[in-house]
């Protein structure tokens, strides 16, 4: 219950500010609002009468929520600024703390900002995180070829185009480099705990602001989105494993307590959840000699895959009960967790590492090493970028969805990127290769088209355009153009009228634990991931037989799924 030592377990205070309770009778902790006397918080600019803005900050934290708390228990609100406006000088949709929470303001003077007011621990000010100016990406500096890169390389290859995904601090910061590098850092959303959307994310002793962000939200407004389970992925560090898929990240040693920060509400409300670590610590080097192979020079002398984690901040058996998908990637080897077995199981390794020295032998347990184990991409082992944009968009036949039912076909040209005249000409023919026989046997085709995230560069309208015109001429019976989500709800609609869908095989695919039970938060992440339908309560209540149902059953599932894409269509 938050205490961080046994101390702190048996004290007064504990017992006071914190107490078991059941609903729906399910065991919860409820905390009690601690008073807050003092509140110290930070902006740019002030006026006399207390009003704040945040111009040069480059996050937007929970400076209100805080000054607001301390305000309704009675406290003092300081407040550290750089500057003092004019009363009235301040656009009130720039003001950031109202000026009746704030008690005092505190101006640093200028020679004084480096060191009392920076905007990091590393920067006084960038005007690229706080969004003042747009930084080129190719001035994104480049990552060594080293284990992190190595670690971020190979997590990169699990993120998917228009993804909203979290980066954890540490070895997961790396991530963006790469994607950076790689040309896809415009195609998902990054986002970190402190309220940043899109963007850079800037990494070491300046973690959290980001370059380029999109947009910035308060703290606690982020972490609200992550409850929900608005992040589609995540990628996080991990200080130790344990064989059935735990990780601790909170407790170093029994009198070294770091915390968990943001890492259990985000790991608990993720589907989709990679943590990334070397594969054991101290004193380990590696070789890289350039021909996509990995040496290991020195082992660590710390194992970091263990028989029992110190401290429990992320559970592998409650992430299979809810039907999480988790990976475990190091710089060797890759691992996951799910429903077929208890232990954690091995499904890639490195090329040019001996499974057994260099992998069983560093661990504290025996992992059930997977039949279909396969050897990680050499490419990650190499200087050079890897250049797999165009794989994890898909290829030209990877995005037609053709339904025959009513004979339409789905083109979703996310990320599809046309530089020359050869480009249009090889994207026009591989649409004519996919459409002829279709065309030949049933007719001409109703088209729908996505066009979110499509670029052509300039000066390829004229040819574009007429090699579109000739496939509407020679195909297309309609043409319908959409972005986005719009463009999956129509493609979901006509999907539905099909009467294809098969209830229980999609109630076995939701179902990883094989046990005939759905939990409620399973449902709800299937549901959202199959047809970009967040569930509401009315919504939810189609899916359970009384009120205080935790799981659903077969045949209330397909009783309900039909009703609701029904609704939906």
């Amino acid at each position: 219950g938050g205490a961080a030592n046994e101390a702190a377990l048996q004290s007064e205070l504990h017992k006071k500010l914190i107490s078991r309770i059941k609903i729906d009778d399910q065991d919860n902790l409820m905390y009690k609002a601690l008073p807050i006397n003092v509140a110290i918080i930070r902006g740019t600019t002030a006026d006399s009468q207390g009003n704040i803005t945040v111009e040069h900050e480059s996050l937007l934290c929970d400076q209100k929520i805080t000054a607001a708390a301390a305000k309704n228990s009675g406290g003092v609100v300081i407040a550290q600024v750089k500057r003092i406006a004019a009363n009235g000088s301040l656009l009130s949709r720039e003001v950031a703390v109202p000026g009746p929470l704030v008690d005092c303001v505190v101006v640093v003077d200028e020679q004084d900002h480096d060191r009392l007011h920076p905007m990091s621990y590393e920067e006084r000010y960038n005007p690229a995180l706080t969004g003042m100016i747009k930084t080129p990406q190719d001035e994104i500096k480049r990552i060594p070829l080293d284990i992190r890169k190595i670690i971020a390389r190979r997590a990169f290859f699990a993120l998917k185009p228009d993804k909203i995904v979290n980066l954890g601090i540490g070895l997961p910061e790396g991530l963006a480099s790469v994607a950076s590098e790689e040309g896809m850092l415009e195609y998902i959303t990054m986002s970190t705990e402190p309220g940043v959307f899109g963007g850079f994310p800037v990494s070491g002793r300046s973690f959290g602001p980001a370059i380029n962000a999109s947009a910035l939200v308060e703290m606690n407004q982020m972490f609200d989105f992550y409850d929900g389970g608005g992040l589609n992925m995540c990628f996080l560090g991990a200080a130790q494993v344990s064989k059935r898929g735990d990780v601790n990240v909170s407790r170093m040693s029994k009198n070294r307590l770091t915390g968990p920060g943001g890492f259990i509400d985000i790991s608990q409300s993720t589907r989709n959840i990679c943590f990334m670590t070397p594969l054991t610590t101290k004193d380990l080097k590696i070789c890289i000699p350039g021909d996509g192979t990995l040496k290991i020079e020195k082992e660590g002398s710390v194992k970091k895959f263990v028989s029992e984690v110190l401290e429990k901040t992320f559970s592998g058996d409650e992430a299979v009960r809810r039907g999480q998908k988790v990976f475990y990637v190091t710089e060797r080897a890759v691992f996951r967790r799910t429903a077929k077995h208890e232990v954690l199981e091995l499904v890639e390794i490195a090329p040019g590492i001996d499974l057994v020295k260099d992998v069983l032998d560093q661990l504290d347990f025996t992992p059930v090493v997977s039949p279909d184990l396969m050897i990680m991409d050499p490419r990650i082992f190499k200087e050079a970028t890897m250049n797999v944009k165009n794989e994890l968009f898909g290829s030209i036949e990877e995005r037609c969805r053709y339904h025959s039912g009513d004979h339409t076909m789905y083109l979703d040209l996310f990320g599809v990127t046309l530089n020359s005249k050869d480009d249009v000409k090889y994207f026009v023919d591989a649409l004519r290769k996919t459409f002829r026989p279709l065309v030949r046997k049933k007719g001409k085709i109703d088209m729908v088209v996505n066009y979110d995230g499509f670029d052509l560069r300039k000066g390829l309208e004229d040819d574009y355009s007429k090699a579109v015109t000739s496939l509407e001429h020679d195909f297309y019976k309609t043409t319908k153009r959409f972005t986005g989500t719009t463009f999956r709800r129509a493609k979901l609609a006509k999907q539905l009228r099909m009467s294809e869908w098969d209830t229980d095989a999609l109630y076995d695919e939701i179902d990883t634990n094989q046990d005939s039970q759905i939990s409620l938060e399973q449902l709800r992440t299937a549901i959202r991931r199959m047809f970009q339908i967040n569930l509401t309560p009315s919504q939810m209540n189609l899916f359970q037989r009384s009120p205080d149902d935790t799981t659903v059953d077969r045949e209330t599932f397909g009783k309900a799924v039909v009703e609701l894409l029904k609704d939906a269509n």
